[in-house]
């Protein structure tokens, strides 16, 4: 089953019974990432068109007086609790100290996406944090406003508050609308473990200058599925599979079994590939399952780009 959203933030809130408010927290893929050298500030600039998805983690929040507590379940395994410690819970009080009252009632977040995969699930639930508790506590704050707090949490936290296909450029925070031409599902390949961000960034700073062209991102953004499969460029991609050789076999494995382009999202270790209905992605998955699925997971999703 591929589940379906609207990315507008007044129709991503759920009223649920005794008050109780729900949001789904979307995680992305990255179609196509450029990524040049490290700045003064040690930070990288990249360029990235960003897309969210179907696949998503569940936040909701029940009214109470009491200070605000978070109750995590699904793929809890080593994600803390305590408000300080965890994206959700940072968000959720720095947008009480923004909006000048005390965090109160339980956040309950409901894990899908695992961590460390490129799909930006923690950066996804701290925006869907942001938004969901603008509306419960009543306080009224722009679009503006929440990414302003967003960008102080991480450099992709801000696409997640508009949720809406973009080319992100900058760290990641600076964003410009950009839809594609194309429905787009794919099947996502999940391993078992994840690559480790800090690694793949440091490999590829000793790599040499790339001498790959220039991405034409509207050009891109204007192209079905097929044709995607063979023009995107993840410059993070050669890194990650220096950092996790195993990553480069999977990936490897799996573009025979569908006889297609496979790709990298973000600094990996989730892998991918488009097609064009969500008709495909069954005999995909089929395929991929007959491969690679014993360790693997893996997942359908639409893609919303349009």
């Amino acid at each position: 089953m591929i589940l379906m959203y609207d990315a507008r933030m007044n129709t991503r809130i759920i009223p649920l019974s005794a008050g109780q408010l729900q949001i789904h927290a979307f995680c992305k893929l990255n179609l196509g990432l450029r990524v040049f050298p490290l700045r003064a500030d040690g930070f990288h600039p990249i360029e990235t068109w960003m897309v969210p998805t179907s696949w998503r983690d569940t936040l909701t929040f029940t009214p109470s007086a009491k200070a605000l507590r978070l109750q995590i379940t699904g793929r809890s395994q080593g994600v803390p609790t305590e408000l300080d410690k965890n994206l959700v819970g940072k968000a959720a009080l720095k947008l009480a100290a923004r909006g000048g009252v005390s965090p109160t009632g339980m956040l309950q977040l409901h894990k899908v996406v695992p961590a460390g995969g490129g799909l930006g699930g923690g950066s996804s639930d701290a925006a869907a944090t942001l938004v969901l508790l603008n509306h419960a506590w009543e306080l009224g704050l722009a679009e503006e406003e929440l990414l302003e707090i967003a960008g102080e949490l991480g450099s992709d936290v801000p696409f997640f508050v508009p949720c809406r296909a973009a080319l992100c450029t900058g760290r990641g925070e600076v964003m410009s609308a950009l839809s594609g031409g194309h429905p787009l599902f794919a099947v996502l390949v999940i391993p078992p473990q994840g690559c480790p961000t800090r690694d793949v960034y440091q490999a590829f700073d000793r790599l040499p200058p790339s001498d790959v062209p220039p991405t034409d991102w509207a050009e891109l953004a204007s192209c079905d599925a097929a044709k995607l499969n063979k023009l995107l460029i993840n410059d993070l991609a050669l890194p990650a599979f220096e950092v996790a050789p195993w990553l480069k076999v999977l990936r490897d494995q799996a573009a025979a079994a569908v006889a297609q382009p496979v790709h990298m999202t973000g600094s990996g270790s989730t892998l991918f590939t488009l097609i064009d209905s969500a008709v495909q992605t069954e005999s995909l998955t089929q395929r991929l399952s007959r491969a690679i699925g014993e360790e693997n997971s893996l997942i359908p999703i639409r893609l919303y780009n349009l």
